[in-house]
């Protein structure tokens, strides 16, 4: 699918917020080998300029990958590059009272693969005792 309807985009509510999706997306494009990350990212308050209203779409359009008989294909195509560790690239002021509660062990094996590979993978819920 194209076209700006499918854009993907990150909205903040504060400063602490935006401080950290512009570190991260400074993080993880160098992860990607200094490929641009062309995500929006704007105050969630600044949304008339944006277009005006934000509309949910269908409940079919939701999480449709994780979904039992998905489409067979996956346009977005997965690069299999995890963002690097938290404490590497975000504010030294905000780790502490951002830290992340899903520990490494999680993101090591449930973590992004490379190419369409979630249309395989279970549906099941993912369980503590698994990571």
């Amino acid at each position: 699918d194209r076209g700006s309807q499918y854009r993907s985009g990150a909205y903040y509510f504060n400063d602490d917020q935006k401080r950290l999706i512009e570190a991260s997306k400074v993080a993880y494009e160098k992860a990607l080998g200094d490929r641009e990350i062309k995500t929006e990212i704007a105050g969630a308050g600044d949304y008339e300029k944006y277009g005006g209203f934000w509309y949910f779409a269908e409940a079919y359009h939701q999480q449709y990958l994780s979904k039992p008989g998905a489409r067979p294909y996956c346009s977005a195509q997965p690069q299999g590059v995890s963002l690097p560790s938290f404490d590497s690239w975000a504010p030294k002021d905000l780790q502490e009272k951002y830290k992340p509660t899903l520990p490494e062990s999680f993101w090591a094996k449930h973590g992004p693969v490379k190419g369409c590979s979630v249309v395989q993978l279970s549906n099941e819920p993912v369980s503590e005792s698994s990571y």
